[in-house]
């Protein structure tokens, strides 16, 4: 897995991996308590967005037709950051999921941001 890397538009060598959160179908927000947090790589290509965290290792891809919605938080799993906090929706058999990631200071949280929404039109 992974992509390759003439198709990377953006990328960031030090993400922070803040869990996943879930939408159920009748709308009530889960979070995911025990996250593994932790850094990796992430990436937005023309098909979506790709993490790999470094440890423990797991990959992530978010294929850009399941994304519905990209906004910016400073809290993701009740956890509560300083910085901004980049969190992309995206649908899986009928709910919602909710990957949020750091990756440095607002101006560059935006950029991400308005590059994804740029690729979902």
């Amino acid at each position: 897995m992974g992509p390759d890397k003439t198709d990377v538009i953006l990328e960031n060598k030090w993400a922070n991996f803040f869990g996943i959160e879930r939408i159920d179908t009748e709308g009530k927000i889960h979070y995911q308590l025990g996250a593994m947090r932790g850094n990796g790589y992430l990436c937005l290509t023309q098909k979506g967005i790709y993490f790999k965290r470094w440890i423990p290792k797991k990959e992530f891809f978010i294929p850009l037709e399941k994304i519905r919605k990209v906004d910016i938080g400073r809290f993701h799993n009740l956890k509560t950051k300083l910085l901004t906090v980049l969190k992309i929706h995206y649908e899986e058999n009928g709910e919602i999921y909710i990957f949020g990631v750091r990756i440095g200071l607002k101006k560059e949280t935006l950029v991400w941001k308005n590059k994804i929404e740029e690729l979902l039109r």
